[in-house]
């Protein structure tokens, strides 16, 4: 025991780096094994503790950091998460807002579309009412015209009468100066013919108060009952329309009984 005790104390004396073992003795029991912890050098004792208290420190330390990891991983993820949901929100908003913008450009693309059809009716509608105005216009123009040619007519209708009247009283034929009146009355008939002015057949034909002006009746046999037995003036068309009655005697029709 006491060479024991020696060895103890050899090893401490030689310094608190070396490792302190106790043997026990053989064939002891172990009521007689003394306490290890009372003969050990207080080196020894206090070495043990603070090894132990290091290595508790380091495994807190590591369950910190490693707690601490997951923490800032966690924290790291929830951000991640909370990005995302925020760009996820940002993408819904975005549509939405071009959404909006779509229907709206389409509502003002059908309000334009309709505009500019009701455009095009009213330009098809002012179109039209020009066309119209400028046949209308041409109409009135040519009628104006016309009437205006007439009142002419109707003053020259007068000399061609004069004419008519001379060549029937005149007594002489194969005079030179009454070919040349008569040459002057062709060519005057001719100016007017090309004027669209057309003198009416009405010898021997129905009497028509349309075109007719009866002045006298008379007894023919020469034409039938009720037809222009004689012209007292002539009567004269214009572009197809009545410029002037021909002034006529009508054969007069017989009655029943008389001879």
């Amino acid at each position: 025991m006491a060479d024991s005790e020696n060895q103890v104390e050899e090893k401490g004396s030689e310094g608190e780096d070396k490792e302190f073992t106790v043997e026990k003795p053989a064939g002891k029991g172990m009521d007689q094994v003394p306490d290890q912890d009372a003969d050990l050098p207080e080196s020894v004792g206090r070495e043990t503790p603070a090894g132990l208290g290091e290595w508790e420190k380091t495994a807190e330390s590591g369950k910190s950091q490693s707690s601490r990891s997951r923490k800032t991983g966690n924290s790291k993820e929830s951000s991640h998460r909370g990005a995302k949901k925020g760009k996820t929100k940002e993408l819904v908003n975005l549509l939405e807002k071009k959404n909006e913008a779509l229907l709206e450009l389409g509502k003002k693309l059908e309000n334009s579309e309709q505009s500019i059809k009701n455009k095009e009716d009213k330009i098809l509608r002012l179109a039209a009412e020009f066309e119209n105005f400028k046949k209308r216009t041409r109409r009135e123009w040519d009628l104006h015209r016309k009437r205006a040619n007439a009142e002419l007519l109707l003053d020259i209708l007068g000399v061609l009468d004069d004419f008519d009247r001379a060549f029937e009283a005149s007594t002489t034929t194969g005079d030179h100066f009454e070919s040349g009146i008569r040459l002057i009355h062709s060519t005057l008939l001719d100016v007017l013919k090309r004027a669209e002015l057309m003198e009416m057949e009405v010898l021997g034909k129905p009497f028509d108060p349309q075109f007719h002006e009866a002045v006298g009746e008379t007894e023919s046999n020469e034409v039938e009952a009720g037809c222009v037995a004689h012209v007292v003036q002539k009567g004269y068309l214009h572009h197809g329309q009545l410029l002037r009655p021909a002034r006529v005697i009508v054969n007069k029709i017989k009655a029943e009984g008389e001879s």
